[in-house]
């Protein structure tokens, strides 16, 4: 059974080595640590994800572009790829930045990490990629969330700032907003193009009960993305996505919203299939 996965990483070889330190460093046991992109995608594909969301992000001034680059030639290669690009806060040509990726390269839309690059979502310096997105009507992913390390750069307030001044702002908020998943959801009432992936929630880094978990995928069914985080996982995409299809239970409609439908709106196109069943 195909599906798709909105919440997955690919960088060039020296930065996935590093994210990978980083990660060993702080005392994870990544199952992907080492493995580069194209093996990263032939893991997804055995498994079963037909379509994915690719996101990248910069950690640090002057780093955009190329991998912006590297992302489009990664697109170029391999089918069903949903490429999201990346810019910096202090980078100061962000708007050509915005108009090349989603002009000349038709790019899905941006990765935004406020916890990594160290920015507020409501951060004026933001302006260009807020506006250039809404204009193209084109998306973001957004880590807005708090975990897994909290500073003064992220929390529901100013993602609520954020929204208020741009309401019809296309984003998918990653982790469900973790851990702060009920001032995030509140959130989908009042803005219609409002979407959640489930990116390593629940997990040991990240844990939910089932229940409470199910509770909140149905209390916006056509909101929930399923996405890995892949490759920062301490398991196998299979053992995660088997996790979250035994939760959603028997219904054929909700696996199929959260593991296919709800991505495709978000991406803005039309469903690849109408088949529903267990993922």
């Amino acid at each position: 059974m195909t599906y798709h996965d909105a919440h997955v990483h690919f960088f060039p070889t020296p930065l996935k080595n590093a994210i990978d330190q980083w990660f060993a460093a702080a005392g994870w046991r990544l199952h992907y640590r080492g493995i580069q992109s194209e093996s990263l995608l032939e893991n997804l594909r055995a498994d079963g994800a037909d379509h994915l969301a690719v996101l990248v992000y910069a950690h640090k001034p002057k780093i955009a572009a190329s991998l912006n680059s590297w992302l489009y030639q990664f697109g170029l290669q391999h089918d069903g790829l949903h490429l999201f690009g990346t810019v910096h806060p202090g980078d100061s040509d962000m708007a050509s930045e915005v108009a090349r990726c989603l002009d000349e390269w038709n790019f899905t839309g941006f990765k935004l990490h406020a916890n990594v690059q160290q920015v507020s979502v409501d951060d004026p310096r933001l302006t260009p990629l807020m506006e250039g997105v809404l204009a193209r009507r084109r998306g973001l992913v957004i880590h807005a969330g708090r975990e897994p390390h909290t500073n003064s750069y992220v929390g529901w307030q100013a993602f609520s700032r954020l929204m208020a001044r741009y309401p019809q702002l296309k984003v998918q908020v990653a982790h469900l907003g973790y851990d702060e998943i009920g001032e995030f959801i509140a959130m989908s009432r009042d803005y219609p193009h409002l979407y959640f992936d489930t990116a390593a929630v629940p997990s040991p880094r990240f844990p939910l009960d089932d229940a409470r978990f199910l509770d909140i995928v149905k209390s916006v069914p056509n909101r929930i993305i399923y996405g890995s985080d892949m490759p920062v996982m301490e398991e196998s995409v299979t053992q995660y996505r088997h996790r979250i299809s035994k939760i959603l239970g028997d219904s054929a409609a909700l696996q199929h919203k959260v593991f296919v439908a709800n991505a495709e709106r978000f991406w803005g196109v039309e469903e690849h299939s109408s088949q529903c069943g267990t993922y």
